[in-house]
């Protein structure tokens, strides 16, 4: 893969937006909640990427760093669907697999509000420490809870601190139309 460091050089698009619009703003969701790395899952260490940093050691349950992932899936998304749907404004949902399996009536109301589905792995993990073999066995495993637990197969693919070198071709062959990149 090689890199684009020019990109459309000083030949900028002129891009005329519906309704003369001088923005588009594209609003995303992580849904990670209950696909984080956790002790009662059987991982070797809690998640460590939180709101405030922990000094609990890895090993031990992080009570704390656990009642964020709850919050937001107990009562912040349900705040963000309901503001979304108020002000008719649709967004792209970068969810977990397993999130959504253990969440199975926010997976419905996400689609049936019309809310775009990204792949955003079956658990919040790092894909580019896998093999090719285990990174596409995810995918596949994702794809597929994505399409049992919305209705919709994932239009799009956000992996964890971006993806490994074989991460687009993998998605593209499951059928998912883009990746994106973590700004």
């Amino acid at each position: 893969m090689q890199r684009d460091l020019i990109g459309y050089g000083k030949n900028i698009p002129q891009i005329e937006w519906p309704g003369k619009a001088r923005i588009a703003v594209s609003l995303g969701v992580n849904f990670e909640e209950g696909a984080e790395y956790s002790t009662l899952d059987g991982d070797t260490h809690h998640e460590t990427n939180g709101e405030v940093p922990s000094p609990v050691p890895p090993q031990d349950r992080d009570l704390n760093n656990e009642s964020f992932f709850e919050y937001g899936s107990r009562v912040g998304v349900w705040r963000l669907l309901d503001m979304f749907k108020r002000h008719d404004v649709k967004s792209t949902f970068f969810c977990c697999a397993l999130a959504l399996e253990r969440n199975p009536e926010l997976a419905r109301e996400i689609t049936a509000q019309s809310h775009e589905v990204c792949g955003h792995g079956y658990r919040w993990e790092e894909y580019h420490l896998k093999d090719i073999d285990a990174e596409r066995e995810a995918i596949a495993k994702t794809v597929t809870s994505l399409e049992q637990t919305t209705g919709e197969r994932p239009v799009g693919w956000f992996t964890r601190y971006g993806p490994s070198l074989n991460t687009r071709d993998l998605v593209s062959m499951k059928e998912v139309s883009y990746t994106t990149a973590q700004d």
